[in-house]
């Protein structure tokens, strides 16, 4: 009788053949549908961040005049148009099976490109993947990250195929892959950098310079065509609206809290408008709330009426430059402050989990507020929920209006505008009802978080590829190194405007797996078997 180490062998060589077949890709497919199916007991699918600002640009896509023209222009337009389609068909009732289908051909996708450094990693991969449940988790909330994690296997998949067999045809599809992630999340176009890779891929200059312009026309032509319809249809010739406002205003007034009217002359014009246009009205006005607090603050509610403020004040047409000279000053004024930021950034995102929190219990009653007659705003604000930027047009035709320190409602200079804005507001919730309204498994998803907290994080891929890169040297270091790096870009321009979020790395945490496995047990020459 074979002993276990023997059964094992060939339990794991049959797992090898099979993954070097199509038939390997078909059964993956249904595994990885079966693992949605399975965590969908405990994590239905929900409301991601930001999709109701989604379904406005969803909602609105054919306007050519539409009334709340900010969502659109803020957002690129792939993620409203999946996200929209996704609940509006039949009610909603594709929009689980569509994550699961986006779920499992994604880990398809990262497994067909593992298969590149060998039969094993590609296993490996496919093993990780299935198993990993914090990207899993992405897949159960509807907005732009699965879409993104999606668009970012395929991409690394076309990129891999690109460097295996190289030419201009495999090059532009990798470009046109890199339009799409910026047409899905618009910070994304950071990618056109990887524009250097044909640089260093095997070949003669004439053939890599071909490859390269074919990488960089495809990814940029696109992006071109879709900010010169945003400047017909808007007049915002623009990929998307407002990007410099969040890099590095965001993190400055937010995360860091380095902003003040004391950085330079940017900075006190916009001290000097909150003080004349924003403290002298509600709710600032019955909340006391001073321009010291604003600052310092890190609001999240604050910096959404910053928009609205630069909007009003210096001009739609400014598209937040005092917000990004401010920001600017800010890290002229504390580069120390915003550097160490970034870098403490940087690792939260490498180093922790994701975990799906169970939603808090409602107050019974609003907090004892230290101003008299007035409930304390949640989550440590220093102001009311109720602030919508995505209200803000040009021409400021749609205001809100605060009439007492908890009380606002919306004010149109045209009765054709309420009825509009009342239309799309009622088809908006019509979207979100669509979502499913079953209760998850709490028992489950606890044990869902319990593994992610167990599972690997990325700095720990990381530092296992970079110490198996130096001892092994396995082939195609290039190309893992570079698909490390391009995640690595991702995750530094978000830290570079934004705090430290899972959303916004575990889309391309498949990369760092990748260069962990393809290190670890990678061919290292021609023909040899992997491990």
């Amino acid at each position: 009788m074979p002993s276990l180490t023997t059964r094992r062998a060939r339990g794991l060589a049959s797992l090898e053949r099979l993954a070097d077949r199509p038939l390997g890709a078909v059964v993956l497919f249904l595994a990885a549908i079966a693992v949605y199916a399975f965590r969908a007991i405990g994590w239905p699918l929900v409301a991601g961040r930001d999709l109701d600002e989604y379904l406005y640009g969803y909602i609105q896509f054919f306007d050519w005049d539409p009334l709340l023209p900010w969502s659109m222009l803020f957002r690129t337009p792939v993620t409203p148009i999946v996200a929209g389609v996704l609940l509006d068909l039949g009610g909603g009732i594709v929009a689980e099976p569509f994550m699961a289908v986006l779920f499992a051909g994604s880990v398809v996708a990262w497994a067909v490109a593992a298969r590149t450094f060998g039969t094993r990693v590609a296993l490996l991969a496919a093993v990780a993947l299935l198993v990993y449940p914090a990207y899993g988790l992405m897949f159960h909330e509807l907005s732009s990250e699965p879409v993104f994690a999606a668009g970012f296997a395929l991409w690394a998949l076309l990129v891999t195929r690109s460097a295996a067999q190289p030419s201009v045809r495999r090059f532009a599809l990798a470009g046109l892959a890199v339009a799409l992630l910026a047409l899905i999340r618009p910070g994304n176009a950071v990618l056109i950098a990887f524009v250097l890779f044909p640089l260093v891929v095997a070949g003669d200059w004439r053939r890599r310079a071909a490859w390269a312009a074919a990488f960089l026309t495809a990814a940029v032509l696109p992006l071109a065509v879709w900010a010169l319809l945003n400047g017909v249809r808007f007049g915002d010739y623009t990929l998307a609206r407002g990007g410099n406002a969040v890099v590095p205003f965001y993190r400055a007034f937010i995360t860091d809290r380095i902003v003040s009217p004391d950085n330079g002359p940017a900075s006190r014009r916009l001290g000097d408008a909150i003080e004349q246009h924003l403290l002298t009205r509600d709710p600032y006005k019955s909340y006391g709330v001073t321009l010291d607090e604003v600052f310092q603050s890190g609001s999240f509610r604050i910096h959404e009426d910053l928009y609205v403020l630069s909007d009003e004040v210096f001009g739609w047409g400014s598209n937040y430059s005092v917000l990004r000279d401010a920001g600017r000053e800010a890290v002229e004024a504390h580069p120390a402050d915003y550097a160490s930021g970034v870098l403490e950034t940087v690792w939260q995102q490498l180093s922790e989990s994701f975990f799906r929190t169970p939603a808090p219990r409602a107050e019974t009653r609003p907090p004892a507020s230290s101003q008299p007659g007035l409930p304390r705003p949640t989550e440590g604000e220093p102001i009311p929920a109720g602030q919508n930027a995505w209200i803000s047009r040009p021409d400021n035709r749609i205001r809100e209006v605060w009439t007492s320190g908890t009380e606002h409602h919306f004010e149109f200079r045209d009765e054709r505008d309420r009825r509009r804005f009342s239309e799309i507001v009622h088809e908006r919730d019509e979207l979100l009802a669509a979502l499913p309204d079953r209760g998850g498994s709490a028992a489950l998803a606890h044990r869902l978080n319990q593994l992610s907290r167990w599972f690997p994080r990325p700095i720990i891929w990381i530092a296992v590829g970079l110490i198996a890169l130096a001892w092994r040297k396995p082939r195609g270091t290039t190309i893992l190194t570079a698909l490390g790096l391009a995640a690595v870009l991702v995750i530094v321009l978000n830290a570079l405007g934004l705090f430290a979020d899972p959303h916004f790395a575990l889309p391309v945490a498949p990369a760092f797996v990748l260069f962990g496995l393809g290190a670890l047990f990678g061919r290292r020459t021609e023909g040899e078997s992997a491990g």
